[in-house]
């Protein structure tokens, strides 16, 4: 989950991130050194997601012990709670080139 929150922070770090620090009226320019990474970021991103889910889905079929943390259906809740809002914020980080300009032109 963090993995792939983070693979899209670093591609957003190549759009918006120049956008945002002009707006508070500093340079950018040393971000915009992370656009020929981006595609990268961004498969790095929808590559670990994909194996979070994965992974949470065989965790939920596997047999857990009857102490162990993955018995529980709270926890297993949570897990799964957590998963859906890593992917929603990466999707937000992913999806930035779409949207930024229409924030940062006013």
């Amino acid at each position: 989950m963090t993995g792939g929150v983070a693979a899209a922070f670093g591609s957003l770090l190549c759009c918006t991130g120049p956008l945002v620090l002009a707006s508070a009226g500093m340079s950018g320019a040393a971000l915009s050194g992370f656009l020929p990474y981006r595609p990268f970021f961004v498969v790095a991103a929808v590559g670990l997601l994909w194996l979070a889910f994965n992974l949470v889905e065989r965790e939920e079929a596997a047999a857990c012990e009857p102490d162990a943390a993955c018995a529980s259906s709270a926890t297993r809740k949570k897990v799964r709670n957590l998963l859906w809002i890593s992917a929603v914020i990466s999707f937000v980080f992913l999806s930035s080139p779409l949207w930024a300009r229409f924030v940062f032109e006013g």
